[in-house]
């Protein structure tokens, strides 16, 4: 029986107002399929999708139950003859694509969905540091310039830590293993760490940012992450504590990896533009192009084994281009000598919770090392930047440089030493501060020790660590009280005392 080709849908991003966005693609995707039959594509059926994001009351999880509706009404027909779906999302395509696949699949137990490939260009896996900005005075000049909203539903999925991203990467982790393979789908992730210098703005960093493509971070783009969970121990009798207890101490459980996804670094390509944009800037004809080069790659995967075997290529690639990428020399935009060091990044996002599932929303969290936890002793530059979530305020996001933190090799340009070779910091822990620490209820800081394994669990290049850390809640002795004492009196400036049970 003749294998069936499969059907191809390209899902655009957030804002995007005209298909223009796919730039070469659609016509390029029929040329390779004429070149090389071997991919199994359907050139007839080959869908762009026109989404609505740009109305503040429309989220991301009603895109999705849209798209299983259009799909049903545009190509129900050939998918009930057996012929599945090969979907090329860009940036914010990613998750609608990933919600719609965890709604009416992963979610239900359903085992065979119609999407066979999923190829993720720049995705907004873990959302975009910008968005905190696109919140306020972008979203205001857009709705100004253009007359329409700018997507807040949409926006509020992709602030860095938002609780619905989280939700569905952790569903993700612990459900998406059983849905890669043939009967399942074939995941992969495209994402670009260069800069287009027409579209740097200096007065927002995050355009340049090392480790991202002007909009997303790598880190945040890649779907192979860690989720950690630190846990508070209970209060014991303290002497030297003022209050005569404390809790000092965090246990980590052993953390949880997500399911392989391979992960290419294309060379040359930031975000979106149409000069360097990882998909508006493919071109129609047959020129050679790194991304659609790596997508072809991903068509042509149909079993377990050709997926281990571009995750390896993926992998060492990226590398590769990473060494070659290095430096960035700005010198081109001003008549001073200018490079730019780029290192791999990592993510660390925290949810700070207590014992009772209540989020704690006044805290601080200090990352430390050595064998006496000093945060003073961590290298220099390796802190990057810090969001909390404007929803969430419970859950904070730290980025930092990786190579600060593990030690690199030094860094040559043109014969001349840019940077020292660095030295690893080691260890890592961590110390919670939270508020308030007095009163009848209250909680306790706490500190994770610095080890080298907490290093190795935390800081990984290119990717996210949701990190869990559940506080104990504690309630003193006083909250409550039992008297047999009838005669009248005023009870409401007896002290707290020690900790209940």
């Amino acid at each position: 029986m003749a294998k069936k080709k499969r059907v191809v849908v390209l899902v655009h991003g957030w804002s995007v107002r005209n298909t223009d966005t796919y730039g070469g693609l659609p016509e390029r995707l029929r040329l390779e399929a004429k070149r090389a039959p071997d991919l199994d594509l359907d050139v007839r059926n080959l869908w762009l999708s026109e989404y609505i994001s740009f109305h503040n009351t429309v989220t991301i999880p009603d895109i999705a139950r849209a798209f299983q509706a259009a799909l049903e009404r545009e190509v129900g027909d050939v998918l009930k003859q057996g012929q599945r779906i090969a979907c090329i999302t860009h940036s914010t395509g990613c998750p609608v694509i990933r919600a719609w696949l965890q709604h009416f699949y992963i979610g239900t137990g359903r085992k065979q969905p119609p999407l066979s490939h999923l190829i993720m260009l720049a995705p907004a896996n873990f959302g975009s540091a910008l968005v905190q900005i696109g919140l306020s005075k972008l979203t205001r000049l857009k709705a100004w310039f253009e007359g329409v909203d700018v997507g807040a539903g949409v926006l509020e999925w992709l602030e860095l830590g938002s609780a619905q991203s989280l939700k569905l990467n952790l569903e993700w982790l612990h459900q998406g293993a059983a849905y890669i393979g043939p009967q399942g789908l074939f995941p992969f992730v495209l994402a670009g760490q260069s800069h287009d210098p027409l579209l740097y703005d200096p007065v927002n960093s995050y355009t340049a940012e090392t480790g991202s493509d002007g909009v997303l971070r790598v880190a945040s783009a890649n779907l192979n992450f860690t989720h950690m969970v630190l846990e508070q121990q209970q209060p014991v009798a303290d002497k030297k504590s003022k209050l005569g207890f404390s809790a000092p101490l965090l246990q980590a459980h052993t953390p949880k990896i997500s399911p392989a996804v391979p992960l290419a670094v294309i060379p040359g390509v930031c975000h979106s533009d149409v000069r360097m944009g990882i998909m508006r800037s493919i071109p129609a004809d047959a020129t050679p192009n790194a991304a659609v080069a790596a997508i072809l790659e991903c068509l042509r995967v149909n079993t377990l084994k050709d997926y281990a075997v571009v995750f390896d290529r993926f992998r060492a690639q990226t590398a590769e281009v990473q060494q070659q990428e290095q430096v960035e020399d700005r010198s081109h935009l001003g008549q001073l000598d200018h490079q730019v060091i780029v290192d791999p990044c990592s993510m660390l996002i925290f949810r700070v919770r207590d014992d009772q599932g209540n989020a704690i929303e006044d805290f601080d969290i200090i990352l430390t090392t050595g064998k006496e936890n000093n945060s003073n002793h961590l290298p220099p530059g390796f802190f990057m930047d810090r969001q909390r979530n404007h929803l969430n305020p419970g859950t904070l996001t730290y980025y930092l440089n990786y190579s600060r933190m593990t030690g690199g090799p030094a860094v040559i340009f043109k014969g001349r030493q840019l940077r020292p070779a660095l030295p690893s910091c080691g260890s890592l822990g961590l110390m919670v501060v939270p508020y308030p620490q007095d009163g009848f209820v209250l909680y306790q800081p706490a500190s994770l020790k610095a080890t080298p394994q907490n290093l190795k669990n935390l800081i990984k290049p290119n990717q996210t660590t949701i990190v869990d850390i559940i506080m104990r809640r504690i309630i003193r002795k006083g909250v409550y009280r039992l008297t047999q004492n009838r005669s009248p009196q005023d009870f409401t400036r007896q002290p707290p005392g020690g900790p209940i049970n």
